[in-house]
């Protein structure tokens, strides 16, 4: 263990980077933050961010300077720009691995890595064109260093304003978000220990002067370049998704249950049955036997022996950390999976340090750790059985909502029948190992009902890929598109389009975010001055289609292919087709085999 430990953040990377470019951008979000760092690099602007040739302030830049950095380095494909996230993944895993192993000893260390590595959540961010495993790196070193700044045997002064200067770096990630968080677990942590004077120790005043110098610059040079942005990004882009629903994406206060429970399955049922076994202990009237000591020469001796000093204020940290981010982003409005990310790690080292104290024969915490597996157990019994009852072609109300994600995907009957056999073994192994006193043993085998559900897991990636993709249909129109050619949108924007064809997409759209931006639609007005937006009206979309001089391709989802006919002004006809949308040619330009017609220097 204590050599594995340090070897762990290599040993997961292939986990991260193998296929990163096995299927096509996922549209909206990848789509578009790939094109984003695309077009920097294609026009040298560092400063402001574009998409499809407009002014593009939603996010800050860091992220797009990654993955304009590794377009630049590995060229324009789906492996440079995921290449980010993946590498942003791997510096999680060893941040982990560095502050388990300093506070909870090398078990725990090599143990919390593996658990993080294997949690479907934090797989699926890691292979994604998205700033939020970034933002955990940013958010997760600087609640690492308040710690170590409040609680550190022999602090550097430095260190709370090193976790400042962290701040500022993820704020021009993605927010002011990663301070907030990190301050919030700071000051509950004072709190809770009626320590209030530790926040001293973070030397807040020159923190926040450093996190200033890290920030300001871009922003006042944004605001400089363009005028009323401060404004938007504080109050439209901040404050309003948490205080309101200005983008439609309101959930309910248990949200985060349904990304949680499936996301790092099956670690958080352990500290749920911990958590729950604690609370029952600690009710009137109930008294607890003292912990038995471990055998000597036992692996949980070796255990106990490894454990640093200080290791029950930590464990109380993490568990402080975990209850901070969860409550503070189910009370924000505005709620996406990718939000609850961070979350993964601080679960990741309190199942962990349960499953290596639990190596203990005849402790509290051997019992608690049985009573999780066992609970862990029950689920993977019934994940089987929705897989059976889905192959089987249940009802919708015997699937659930992950049976009929599963029949959906076009999953084969005998695949799911497959899994439902493997995660029966699985179950039947996790009751075997619930004592067992090899924390390796136990992290391997509880992670089999992940492996099982894997092919499953291809099927559904696939058929994502085929609904909000747009690879195939790029691929399609690179064989066709002459120069002066144009390609169009009809309602929905598709910026995986521009990313793959390497040129502007128009959009036409009653009601639609215009190019999936919330910054392009607030300052509309603003962006129509350009004369190279590329807005249409109906009547531009009508104009071009009968251009005689270039061929115009509009691509609509399908629930808008009636009111694209209306709005053409003349026949149209479908030359490729994917699942929900499909691209159009006026008919007098496509020969009978869907092809478009030969013409002079195309």
């Amino acid at each position: 263990m204590k050599r594995i430990q340090w070897l762990a953040p290599l040993l997961c990377a292939p986990l991260f980077l193998a296929g990163l470019g096995g299927t096509g951008l996922a549209d909206p979000d990848e789509g578009r933050n790939a094109e984003v760092g695309r077009e920097m690099l294609a026009s040298g602007d560092y400063v402001t961010p574009r998409l499809n040739g407009a002014v593009y302030l939603d996010k800050p830049p860091v992220f797009f300077w990654m993955v304009a950095g590794s377009l630049a380095a590995f060229g324009t494909n789906e492996a440079a720009a995921r290449l980010p996230s993946a590498l942003a993944a791997v510096a999680g895993v060893a941040l982990t691995v560095w502050f388990a192993r300093r506070r909870f000893g090398a078990p725990v260390a090599a143990c919390a890595a593996a658990i993080l590595a294997l949690s479907p959540l934090y797989q699926v961010f890691a292979r994604l064109v998205i700033f939020d495993m970034l933002l955990l790196v940013w958010t997760t070193t600087c609640t690492f260093l308040f710690y170590e700044a409040m609680e550190g045997e022999r602090p550097s002064r430095w260190l709370g304003v090193a976790g400042f200067v962290v701040a500022g770096l993820g704020t021009i990630t993605k927010g002011p978000v990663a301070l907030v968080v990190p301050l919030l677990v700071a000051v509950a942590w004072a709190l809770v220990e009626r320590r209030p004077s530790l926040l001293r120790r973070l030397r807040p005043g020159a923190g926040m002067l450093a996190y200033a110098v890290v920030v300001l610059p871009w922003l006042l040079v944004v605001e400089r370049r363009h005028p009323g942005f401060l404004a938007y990004a504080v109050l439209g882009e901040n404050l309003a998704r948490m205080t309101a629903n200005p983008y439609d994406t309101a959930r309910p206060f248990h949200f985060y249950l349904q990304v949680i429970l499936p996301g790092l399955f099956p670690w958080i049922l352990l500290l749920a049955a911990q958590g729950i076994g604690l609370a029952w202990s600690r009710l009137p009237g109930r008294q607890t036997a003292p912990a038995a000591a471990p055998h000597a020469g036992s692996p949980g001796a070796a255990a106990q022996d490894a454990a640093p000093p200080g290791e029950a204020r930590a464990a109380r940290f993490v568990a402080l950390w975990l209850a901070v981010i969860v409550v503070f982003f189910s009370l924000v409005a505005s709620k996406r999976p990718s939000y609850i990310l961070p979350a993964s790690i601080p679960v990741a080292i309190l199942a962990a340090r349960l499953i290596v104290r639990g190596s203990r024969a005849a402790t509290r915490d051997a019992a608690l750790r049985a009573a999780g597996t066992v609970t862990a157990a029950v689920a993977t019994i019934v994940l089987a059985a929705t897989a059976w009852v889905a192959a089987s072609g249940g009802g919708p109300v015997a699937l659930g909502r992950v049976g009929r994600a599963a029949r959906d995907s076009g999953v084969p009957p005998i695949l799911l029948w497959a899994a439902a056999a493997a995660l029966l073994v699985g179950a039947a192994l996790l009751l075997a190992v619930r004592r067992s006193a090899r924390p390796a043993i136990y992290v391997a085998v509880a992670a089999l009902p992940l492996v099982a559900l894997l092919p499953v897991a291809r099927f559904a990636v696939r058929h994502i890929d085929s609904l909000r993709s747009s690879r195939a249909v790029s691929r399609f129109l690179q064989e066709r598109l002459a120069d002066r050619d144009r390609v169009v949108c009809f309602e929905e924007f598709r910026p995986g389009l521009n990313f793959y064809l390497e040129r502007p997409i128009g959009q036409v759209t009653r009601a639609g975010r215009i190019f999936t931006s919330n910054y392009i639609a607030a300052h509309l007005d603003a962006q129509r001055a350009d004369p190279g937006f590329r807005l249409m009206e109906p009547a531009a979309l009508q104009a071009a289609l009968r251009d005689p001089a270039a061929l115009t391709y509009v691509l609509a989802p399908r629930k808008e292919f009636d009111a694209l006919r209306r709005t053409a002004g003349l026949p149209l006809q479908a030359i490729w087709e994917g699942k929900g949308f499909g691209l159009f040619l006026p008919a007098a330009e496509v020969t009978g085999d869907n092809h478009p017609l030969p013409r002079a220097g195309g």
